[in-house]
């Protein structure tokens, strides 16, 4: 099931946020922050067993009309079910009922995510080598619906 976050459901958001990227990650406190500003495009995903299978957070812009994908993670040994493009829709759907008119996000050029970005109508509209240091390059991706 796709819901808005708890309070209590941070530290797990924190948790899928370390195992899916690493020692690369936003800190703990920074999803209690997104919680308080951006609580109504911040989704997560329940998993079967009762923890979270995964989390999507959007974030405004100082583009008028434009909204980013801030970050979209799903436990391995979630992937492969549609949870990531559940979460997607969930934000999407979010992010127009706002009035935006686009979102753009960064992804790795080498990331798996990129073909449910492409299967939801995102398209490539800039490369950028060194986006988070030296030879760590993301492609910038747009979908507009406005």
């Amino acid at each position: 099931m796709i819901r808005p976050p708890r309070i209590s459901d941070l530290h797990a958001v924190f948790a899928v946020e370390r195992d899916v990227f690493g020692t690369h990650v936003y800190p703990d406190f920074f999803f209690r922050q997104a919680f308080d500003l951006w609580g109504d495009t911040f989704f997560v995903a329940d998993g079967e067993d009762g923890s979270l299978d995964g989390y999507v957070l959007g974030v405004s812009s100082h583009e008028p009309g434009v909204m980013w994908v801030l970050s979209l993670a799903v436990r391995a040994a979630s992937r492969g079910r549609g949870i990531g493009k559940a979460l997607m829709h969930e934000l999407l759907a979010a992010m127009k009922a706002r009035g935006t008119s686009s979102a753009k996000l960064t992804v790795h050029p080498d990331n798996p995510a990129v073909t449910l970005y492409r299967n939801l109508g995102f398209e490539v509209i800039g490369e950028e080598p060194h986006y988070f240091g030296e030879k760590d390059p993301r492609w910038v991706m747009e979908l507009r619906w406005g």
